[in-house]
């Protein structure tokens, strides 16, 4: 799963002259929100605001999505709505009340609280958002089939899988993609009574922001996008392979740091040769897993627990430690694995990863690892793909590239090495939104908004003054874990 804060910020204002005017699509009209203090907690005011299941046929079902709100700090010199949009994909944003005002008062600038409400909702099919519910299974099957047989099983099991959850969802389950969480964005705005605003996206929350921007651009103040996913990629190994590189090129950080830092439990071996020699070991069925008695790991689960760990440079010394303690015994791995009910439902909805049979997954899976000699797959991006075998027959909103005109300028953000969404990805969105600018972070880790000051501070700029970095800007990595540091 990607990092579930997500954040879209939204600022009421006015557009700058010169604005190309497209048409956009219209939201239904809809009321205004009934506040009422949040049963978690009463300082924050929580709302609801009815929407069509089926954005096709405004008249028909209904669906209330859940709305929590944190007053601005000085109403007198309010700007608007600041949104938190929900990531994930399935992540949550409104009940998630909590969540609100967490990252309002743990992480949001002084500035930012006192101008603009704090706003956060479920997205549809999340927790009290009408959730997708799907039956439990405490036995599924791999998600890394080893031959004909067992991914054809994989398949029926992902086809299973989707009859039960529409079969306990109801018609929601078949309309939870992102285009339709825009149009429920709309609609929260109109029932705020605001005619702008401004998005900020992180992570899978990006793509809300991307697609709002091209439904309603004259509704977008300022729009910044943070850790970016990129919808214009059509071809399954063309999705696969830049996060593999991500993950490989991540670790050849990490493995840099390990050789000279005296907090490294590797210092003075090669986290690279240790890592092969872990992946070797695990490949001969001897590796033993941490959190399963008895049981092992498979090079895959290694994957994982390397790419968790590379979220953020505050791990590095914990992941020397684990692979460390891997070699001779068995560590509690210290990242727990979990994966939220939504995430097939909406990501299976927007993403189209096409697959004509084994042969042609494991020719995929031989390309990563040529990609990624060590680290050899990212598995988010693996699971992405095999996930959505099966699961439905067509995204209701597929891939394309972008079209995106008649929005103020906007700052795309992103990690030069992120193992959730690659820096290609967000040089792609950039290059193909008119009047974008390209902020880089020089370092590692997932989601650079409140992690590293220096895109912190740009981001907050921009949403406050609508001034963005000169083109081409990098922000240094943060310091490295030292002797004295974190």
């Amino acid at each position: 799963m990607r990092w579930i804060a997500r954040i879209s910020l939204l600022l009421l204002g006015l557009l700058p002259s010169g604005l190309v005017s497209v048409p956009e699509v219209q939201a239904s009209t809809v009321e205004g929100i009934d506040w009422k203090p949040c049963p978690d907690d009463e300082t924050v005011e929580c709302g609801k605001v009815s929407v069509p299941i089926d954005w096709a046929r405004p008249s028909g079902a209904k669906v209330d999505i859940v709305v929590a709100r944190v007053r601005a700090g000085d109403p007198k010199d309010r700007i608007g709505s600041l949104f938190l949009l929900p990531g994930g994909p399935g992540g949550s944003g409104g009940s998630g009340v909590n969540y609100v005002v967490f990252f309002a008062r743990d992480f949001l600038a002084p500035e930012i609280l006192r101008r603009f409400d704090i706003v956060g909702f479920d997205a549809r099919g999340v927790r009290r958002s009408h959730p997708v519910l799907c039956p439990t299974d405490d036995n599924p099957p791999s998600e890394y089939p080893r031959g004909p047989e067992t991914y054809r099983r994989l398949v029926a099991y992902h086809q299973r899988l989707a009859e039960g959850c529409r079969r306990l969802t109801g018609t929601l389950f078949d309309h939870v993609d992102t285009l339709s969480v825009v149009r429920d964005t709309d609609a929260i705005r109109g029932a705020l009574g605001q005619r702008q605003i401004s998005l900020q996206g992180e992570s899978y929350g990006t793509l809300l922001g991307q697609q709002y921007a091209e439904e309603y651009p004259r509704r977008v103040r300022a729009l910044s996008l943070d850790s970016n996913m990129d919808h214009s990629i059509t071809s399954t190994r063309g999705y696969l392979i830049p996060t593999s590189e991500a993950l490989e090129q991540a670790y050849s950080q990490f493995a840099a740091w390990c050789a000279t830092s005296p907090r490294c439990a590797l210092r003075g071996q090669d986290p690279l040769k240790v890592l092969d020699e872990l992946m070797a070991k695990a490949d001969r069925g001897e590796l033993n897993d941490p959190d399963k008695p008895g049981s092992k790991l498979a090079p895959e689960d290694l994957s994982e627990t390397i790419r968790r760990a590379l979220y953020s440079t505050r791990d590095w010394v914990s992941l020397a430690t684990y692979l460390s303690k891997l070699r001779t015994g068995t560590p509690s791995r210290p990242w727990a694995r979990s994966e939220e009910r939504p995430y097939e439902a909406v990501l299976c909805s927007d993403f189209s990863f096409p697959v004509r049979d084994f042969e042609q997954l494991d020719g995929h899976m031989a390309a990563s690892r040529r990609a990624a000699p060590h680290t050899r797959v990212n598995p988010l991006a693996w699971t992405d793909i095999t996930k959505c075998q099966g699961f439905l027959p067509r995204p209701r909103n597929p891939q394309r590239p972008y079209r995106i005109q008649g929005t103020p300028p906007i700052l795309v953000t992103n990690s030069r090495y992120d193992v959730a969404t690659p820096y290609p990805w967000a040089v792609s969105v950039a290059r193909q939104i008119p009047g974008a600018v390209l902020l880089t972070y020089d370092g590692v880790g997932h989601s650079v908004y409140t992690y590293e000051p220096c895109t912190t501070a740009a981001i907050d700029r921009y949403l406050l003054t609508l001034e963005t970095p000169l083109p081409g800007t990098h922000c240094p990595a943060m310091p490295l874990p030292s002797t004295g540091g974190r």
